[in-house]
């Protein structure tokens, strides 16, 4: 047992046992100063210092900092090969996306270096991004499949992230993304490689156990709808949850779809209208926004506050991954979120914590820091929590603690 002390502010993202907190409530954090934790690997006791329960503990000094729950990034894509360096300095240069692709770039460019790519290749990938977002606050992480686009190369990946899963201390839930884009050689008849999703891929990967959830991009040059459910409901056929990609580029209907489907999260979101944001509401499908994404493809941004306005349930995830957000620090993105998609600090921490855990269905295990629930903290060496956005662009972190050991 172990007794962190010399919490400067400790903010608990306290959701007395809830998985959410919508509307106004995102913005209640529950702050106590001068506090304490006493944790194994699920938390035991927290409060004021001066009341922390008597006993022979081993004692963590917090220096007086800032203690956060762990940050839970429950969209990215961090398994994968090679670079997209080069097509990023394109499209500063005025390359439209559309353009690198229709040329084999994008998605296809990463396709052909994962297929090339050995076992060993695609875990030092994986275990590098893990390990700095664990160092920049995440201790658990969503990994998804996806650059591969066939059988062999969609379960190569799959088992990179699990063996990665093994190595790290940051808990890694694993989504099958099989459906990111159409392979080159199902181009024309992209009906055929779902038929291949469903019928050869699901299978294999529901077989060896290799994901929680499947995920599709459903957008405008990639899946349709009924593409999209076609395969979402084969995967809760072998016990998968849904995970979408959604409106991302254009509306043609996927947020409506991931709602008719029962997805856990709808994610991307920055075209959805009133109607999908009714929609996703109503089936208790979480929003999980990406910023870094606007960001770097100069999109418009999602309508955070209208969502949150709504009662929907507001996640953020970095999405890092090579060719639209390479980034892995989810400092940023709270950055991002506050300065760009008009979240207050407090709704951003809300987002990235608590209801990242709940985009992944394990709210009642971590993202908020109650008695019972994994003692996955950070430690800021901040004055106040606001500081981690305030002071943009460096590290604050001092230590990550995992299950109640300190890890980073």
């Amino acid at each position: 047992m172990t007794l962190f002390t010399n919490i400067g502010q400790l903010v608990t993202v306290d959701a007395k046992g809830a998985p959410v907190k919508t509307g106004a409530h995102m913005s209640e954090l529950h702050c106590i100063a001068n506090a304490a934790v006493l944790a194994d690997e699920t938390i035991q006791w927290l409060g004021p210092s001066a009341e922390a329960p008597a006993g022979d503990y081993d004692v963590v000094d917090c220096g007086g900092g800032v203690v956060m729950p762990g940050f839970v990034d429950s969209h990215t894509h961090m398994v994968f090969a090679g670079s997209r360096a080069g097509e990023f300095a394109r499209r500063l240069a005025g390359v439209p996306y559309a353009q690198i692709a229709a040329e084999g770039g994008g998605i296809l460019h990463t396709m052909r270096s994962v297929r090339s790519a050995t076992a060993q290749d695609l875990e030092e990938v994986c275990q590098g991004l893990v390990t700095s977002a664990m160092r920049h606050g995440t201790t658990t992480v969503e990994i998804k499949s996806g650059y591969g686009l066939d059988v062999d190369s969609e379960l190569a990946l799959l088992r990179a992230a699990r063996a990665v899963a093994g190595r790290v201390p940051v808990s890694v839930h694993t989504t099958f993304l099989g459906a990111h884009a159409v392979p080159p050689e199902y181009k024309q008849n992209a009906d055929d490689y779902v038929d291949l999703v469903v019928n050869n891929m699901l299978p294999r990967v529901a077989s060896e156990g290799l994901a929680e959830f499947c995920d599709v991009f459903v957008d405008a040059g990639f899946f349709d709808a009924q593409q999209g459910e076609r395969i979402l409901r084969a995967a809760q056929h072998h016990g998968m949850k849904s995970k979408v990609h959604a409106d991302e580029i254009a509306l043609i209907g996927a947020s409506q779809m991931a709602a008719r489907v029962g997805a856990i999260s709808c994610d991307h979101l920055e075209h959805t209208t009133a109607d999908g944001i009714d929609a996703l509401r109503n089936a208790g499908t979480v929003c999980t926004l990406l910023p870094g994404t606007a960001y770097t493809l100069r999109l418009p941004y999602p309508d955070a506050r209208s969502m949150i306005a709504a009662g929907n349930i507001v996640a953020l995830a970095t999405d890092c991954n090579p060719g639209s957000c390479f980034t892995e620090n989810m400092q940023t993105i709270l950055s991002l979120a506050c300065i760009n998609m008009g979240m207050s600090v407090e709704e951003a921490i809300t987002a990235a914590t608590l209801h990242g855990a709940a985009a992944l269905g394990i709210a009642n295990q971590c993202g908020s820091i109650e008695v019972g629930k994994r003692a996955d903290m950070v430690v800021y060496a901040c004055k106040e929590y606001a500081d981690v956005v305030y002071h943009f662009g460096v590290n604050h972190v001092s230590n990550v603690i995992i299950r109640g050991r300190v890890v980073a």
